[in-house]
């Protein structure tokens, strides 16, 4: 999930850097979400274990216990002892194997399960491209504070746009990194979300004459802003 996260700052760093005019509604929604990069820098591995316990709980199903399988061996290889016609004891079955020879190789274990630790975090985090968002929102936030301030908290999204246009960002920004291409590769959420935004695009642009029934869509949900018009996301 982090090399994911990682291509998606990447991602926001090349609009940023190359793209910031006619993209003011990604940089808006950068700036609403300023906590979410703020958890982000400053994340802890106890954090980051805390949140993931918390969504993903830990399973029910008993790990595996190399001691109690081995109890269990014991256990399973307490039998009569066999003797020969001399009354002398015989190799036990398990280790004489099938037919007298080579007993089987024994099972592996399996493999213990990663454990984060500090060193792994820190290579994590370091790896994460946060500077470009993190000098946006250094530059930014400011600006839509004060306008809140200014007009007792009630702004409107459209005010805050024109603003964003008449800001340059030129000078506040790291140097630009070069260009990152990266082939596409289909799978099967990039298909249901293309899917989905395409055909959000279709509703949105067909409703003067409506050609489609907005309760019937499932696709993607449909808010209503009056009796008349109708959006979808």
């Amino acid at each position: 999930a982090y090399r994911h996260l990682a291509l998606l700052l990447e991602i926001f760093n090349n609009i940023i850097q190359y793209q910031y005019n006619g993209n003011q509604h990604l940089v808006y929604a950068i700036v609403r979400r300023k906590d979410a990069f703020g958890r982000l820098a400053s994340l802890t591995l106890a954090k980051a274990i805390y949140q993931c316990n918390k969504a993903f709980p830990k399973s029910e199903e008993p790990e595996y216990d190399a001691d109690a399988e081995e109890a269990a061996a014991q256990v399973a290889a307490m039998t009569v002892q066999e003797l020969d016609e001399g009354g002398r004891p015989l190799p036990a079955k398990k280790d004489r194997g099938v037919d007298g020879d080579e007993p089987p190789p024994r099972k592996k274990p399996p493999k213990g399960r990663f454990l984060p630790n500090e060193a792994w975090m820190g290579e994590i985090k370091r790896s994460l491209p946060l500077e470009t968002c993190n000098r946006l929102l250094q530059h930014l936030v400011p600006v839509v504070d004060d306008m809140c301030r200014r007009k007792n908290g009630v702004v409107d999204e459209i005010e805050i746009l024109e603003v964003f246009k008449d800001i340059t960002m030129v000078g506040l920004l790291p140097v630009p990194h070069a260009i990152v291409i990266r082939k596409y590769q289909p799978n099967q959420y990039t298909s249901i979300w293309f899917t989905a935004f395409m055909w959000g695009v279709i509703f949105l642009r067909s409703q003067k004459p409506p050609i489609f029934d907005k309760e019937c869509i499932e696709l993607f949900q449909v808010s209503n802003e009056d009796e008349t018009a109708g959006g979808g996301k």
